[in-house]
């Protein structure tokens, strides 16, 4: 049996530092296997609400995606690799988007934090790499 480094790797980032953390992580692994990156963050948005709040939600969880993506650029290697950078909504499930996403996207690695941030969305990563791990087409490296 033969086995080789991924080379595309997808991270689940949402701003916490387990997340970061596991981004930091994964990009040492695609600059030692020469892989690319996506990074993903998904935006949950609730599906029986008005318009209005889906709309407020939307900018202030968009805003908070950039701010993300602004830290991952300042973390050490992230120059080095092949790097994307990528954000989709879902109003149902944080673990079938990512899931869904790496399956259509070829990715063969996904990486997780262990737990991620509780805020607006109540976004909890531990749940979600639970169900990502249970749930993946392809090897899933949780980052604790």
């Amino acid at each position: 049996m033969s086995i080789t480094l991924p080379k595309k790797i997808l991270i689940g980032v949402d701003g916490s530092d387990a997340s970061l953390k596991a981004t930091a992580y994964a990009i040492k692994l695609a600059k030692l296997g020469q892989a690319g990156v996506v990074a993903l963050h998904v935006i949950l948005l609730p599906a029986y609400t008005s318009q209005k709040t889906v709309d407020s939600l939307r900018k202030e969880l968009s805003a908070r995606a950039e701010e993300v993506w602004e830290r991952i650029k300042k973390l050490p290697d992230s120059g080095d690799v092949k790097f994307e950078a990528k954000v989709i909504e879902t109003n149902r499930s944080v673990v079938q988007a990512i899931v869904d996403f790496a399956l259509k996207s070829d990715v063969e690695l996904i990486v997780l934090g262990t737990r991620g941030f509780a805020g607006v969305a109540k976004l909890m990563l531990g749940s979600v790499a639970a169900g990502v791990v249970n749930s993946a087409h392809c090897p899933v490296l949780v980052v604790r």
